[in-house]
């Protein structure tokens, strides 16, 4: 979509708009408390997933989906890097993580979506581009994990390449977005211990942290969100 029709859609529905701003705080704050102040990890994730649903009720299909989705990859890419040692975390229910940690993910990126884009669809689609990213910055992560230094030199180079294939106005909203969510989560995790990097750079973080996260954000516009509205298209043209 572009910035011509992006602003005619915020002029029509500013207040609705605004309201998904908030809604996305106000869950981002209910999530650090939970985890700050609940120590049963079941719970915790009870909570949350009702916490999210109703603040962002109502969900469509295409953001249940998105949701599912990244919570799903980064259960994956957070054990390859765990087995790596790149980080650790304090409780190691599932695959060396907490329970609530992939589900955290997922509403990372359904609140990049809500507070940049609304409860609008935003038409993009998937190409080569969004694909080629896609893949180098998950091999990038996978392959260099085994040492933060080397991590960060190779992201940045991943990082520069997702900045030349994507840098509209709204790719950079996504990357500050999450630039700025990642910097609050991480310096909460690590300052109440629920996780450690075993070599960070400044208040217990690595440099890289900016990287992963500039990376989730521009991949979350051009891939996660398009590739669940596709199939969230597609489960309505062709339900089970």
């Amino acid at each position: 979509m572009s910035a011509r029709s992006y602003s005619s859609v915020s002029s029509q529905y500013p207040a609705q708009i605004q309201d998904q701003k908030i809604r996305v705080i106000l869950g981002l704050l209910c999530t650090i408390a939970a985890l700050h102040f609940i120590p049963n990890r079941v719970l915790v994730v009870i909570l949350l997933v009702l916490s999210w649903s109703i603040l962002c009720f109502p969900l469509s299909r295409a953001e249940f989906i998105l949701f599912i989705v990244a919570a799903l990859f980064f259960l994956f890419q957070n054990y390859v890097c765990l087995k790596a040692g790149v980080f650790e975390f304090k409780f190691k229910d599932i695959l060396l993580m907490p329970y609530y940690e992939p589900l955290l993910w997922g509403f990372y990126f359904l609140s990049m979506k809500r507070f940049i884009a609304g409860r609008r669809k935003e038409q993009i689609l998937i190409d080569k581009k969004s694909i080629s990213g896609f893949i180098v910055t998950s091999i990038v992560f996978s392959l260099f994990s085994a040492n933060s230094y080397i991590l960060f030199i190779a992201t940045i180079f991943s990082t520069v390449l997702l900045f030349f294939l994507f840098h509209t106005k709204f790719d950079v909203y996504y990357a500050v977005y999450a630039l700025v969510l990642g910097f609050t989560v991480e310096l909460f995790g690590v300052s109440t211990g629920l996780w450690s990097y075993p070599t960070p750079d400044f208040l217990g973080i690595p440099f890289w942290f900016a990287t992963m996260w500039i990376s989730a954000g521009l991949l979350g516009r051009r891939f996660m969100i398009p590739a669940a509205e596709w199939f969230a298209e597609k489960l309505q043209r062709h339900p089970a």
